[in-house]
């Protein structure tokens, strides 16, 4: 009998054990030999793209459940260490009394510390991976690192010990040193990159078993560390030999942290470090996170004996599937009577173009469509692997709870397209009301006025795309927005809107993708709102490979309630359908 206890949860993956992140995570397509290189990485993703999780995955941790599983020995070539830098440590904001070199010197102690505390407590974790270390060696590993470092280390029963309470107590010290009235908040005993973390690293290698060793240092939620600290990180990454360890940096794209370091310079993406970005399009099952998903919540399913695919596991309505086919028949009849002479690959883009707009157009005269199939829920999550898992979670346990009041013992088998649409729309007002609530209530920095002017916007944005959905005109199905004419736009529209759409971004309302732009070989930016927002407006949420091109001031406009956005503005400016 399959297990009943819902296997799509989601949440904080940094909660996570060892097991449960190997249970759970799927290797996707790209990312894993990136993170398992030499190299420094930035993993560049909002909340719910699955940064944390594949950070984990590579830990030591998890890579040692990974070889007891597949009954190997667990090697010690590449040790990976979790850094989290959203804590409370992270987040002390004594720099700010200080001035810029003072505050600088005890960001960069505080970080250098939180380091060694973090890869001397996964050593000490895993010290019989290491093997026996000789009383003499011990003592003579403390006495150098703590000769190059200028301290005294506590005498402990193991080197990581060592290391991992002197961290600890240096960390209590640093704050009581700061919290003196007379002290002047500062620490006039700092530590740094150059004087703490480099001789640990280089007594490390001491050490027989990490002789060899590659150090994975995978700091988390960089954009939490104090804008010192993120100077003093670009300054780490800049260095130049990684040998001994590398950095792997997961942070949000909006409001990505800048790349400057403590001397002024910069890191440049390709010399210092390599962009993995963990948000991409997904225009059919056969992209990339459209393969990802379909493992993703196969595995799920797997994890409660369900050994169904997700498409059988999450179906179509059938009156869905055959008003799709009727609606792909009478699109081919009109293809052939618009192109008598016309190639079967006309035809078919033809059919590919406007027979799903055929159906939709169809279905909103009566009711909306019903929205159901793993597909759909695919299209629905924009890309994003949490917002792929919530439906799904949601829609698992309504239908548990079905099975219990009607007395059933078995876990679902299906989940019904009935059900499958009342968590869907559910969801999709739920995003609607974010907006209409104000965003000013979630997303710092967003003010009242911001909050009504993004409510407008998106508003008019459906309009749009509802509009021409439901009227004859070219990429019917086109729900993501460029900017056009940015060169001919005020600097102050462009600034100004761009301001509204990061509060909205923020807010997982809306992602930002790049492709080709009209000149050839140039590449833009573009828009993808959230497709949970287009159900309860009767959209076609698989929408095609197509954009509408808007003018900054026009959008602004909308926004402001001075204009409304309709067909016609966008009609002629949107790209093609094979551009992305």
């Amino acid at each position: 009998m399959a297990s009943k206890s819902n296997p799509f949860q989601f949440g904080a993956a940094n909660d996570f054990s060892p097991e449960k992140v190997l249970e759970y995570y799927v290797e996707d397509f790209n990312y894993s030999r990136f993170i398992n290189s030499r190299r420094n990485i930035f993993i560049l993703g909002e909340r719910g793209s699955g940064k944390t999780m594949a950070l984990l995955y590579h830990t030591l941790g998890t890579q040692r459940c990974k070889a007891k599983r597949d009954g190997e020995e667990c090697s010690l070539d590449q040790i990976g260490v979790y850094i989290p830098c959203n804590n409370p440590l992270i987040h002390r904001t004594e720099h700010e009394l200080l001035g810029r070199f003072k505050a600088e010197v005890l960001s960069e102690h505080i970080l250098a510390l939180l380091v060694a505390h973090r890869v001397a407590g996964v050593l000490d974790e895993h010290a019989d991976l290491v093997g026996h270390i000789s009383r003499e060696t011990l003592d003579d590993l403390g006495d150098d690192l703590g000769s190059a470092i200028g301290r005294d280390l506590p005498d402990e029963r193991s080197f990581f010990k060592q290391v991992l309470v002197f961290a600890r107590n240096e960390i209590l010290e640093t704050q009581r040193a700061i919290n003196k009235a007379d002290s002047g908040a500062f620490y006039g005993q700092a530590l740094s990159f150059s004087t703490l973390l480099m001789p640990f690293f280089e007594t490390l290698r001491r050490i027989d078993a990490l002789s060899q060793s590659h150090f994975l240092l995978m700091v988390d939620d960089a954009h939490d560390l104090n804008k010192h600290q993120i100077q003093v990180l670009n300054t780490w990454i800049a260095y130049r030999d990684h040998s001994l360890f590398s950095f792997k940096v997961a942070t949000v794209k909006v409001d990505r942290p800048p790349s400057i370091t403590t001397t002024g310079g910069s890191i440049l993406e390709g010399h210092d470090f390599t962009v993995v970005d963990m948000e991409k399009p997904i225009h059919n099952a056969q992209s990339d996170f459209g393969r990802l998903a379909n493992r993703i919540v196969k595995r799920r399913l797997e994890r409660i004996g369900c050994d169904k695919t997700p498409d059988q596991f999450f179906p179509l309505h059938e009156t869905v599937a055959s008003g799709l086919e009727e609606a792909r028949q009478e699109a081919r009849f009109d293809a052939l009577r618009k192109f008598p002479d016309g190639t079967d690959t006309q035809i078919n883009d033809y059919v590919y173009k406007y027979y799903r707009a055929i159906y939709f157009r169809r279905e909103n005269k009566a009711n909306l469509p019903v929205y159901s199939g793993f597909k759909t829920i695919t299209y629905l999550s924009t890309g994003v692997v949490r917002n792929l898992l919530e439906p799904c979670f949601s829609m698992y346990d309504k239908a548990m709870s079905i099975d219990t009041e009607n007395g059933g013992e078995a876990a679902p088998d299906v989940i019904s397209p009935t059900i499958q649409n009342e968590i869907i729309m559910q969801q999709s007002g739920k995003a609607w009301a974010l907006l209409r609530d104000g965003l000013d209530r979630v997303v710092v920095g967003c003010s009242d006025d911001d909050a009504t002017r993004l409510k407008r916007l998106f508003e008019q944005i459906a309009q749009l795309f509802r509009a021409r959905l439901l009227t004859s005109c070219s990429e019917p199905r086109a729900t993501s927005f460029s900017i056009s004419g940015r060169e001919r736009e005020r600097e102050q529209d462009v600034d100004e809107l761009e301001r509204l759409l990061k509060f909205a971004r923020k807010a997982t309302l809306l992602y930002v993708r790049e492709g080709p732009a009209k000149d050839h070989g140039s590449r833009e930016e573009y828009y993808v709102p959230n497709r949970m927002l287009w159900p309860v407006r009767g959209l076609d949420v698989q929408g095609q490979h197509a954009r509408v091109a808007l003018p900054a001031a026009r959008l602004l406009a909308a926004a402001r309630g001075e204009v409304k956005l309709d067909v016609k503005n966008g009609r002629d400016a949107q790209r093609g359908l094979f551009d992305d």
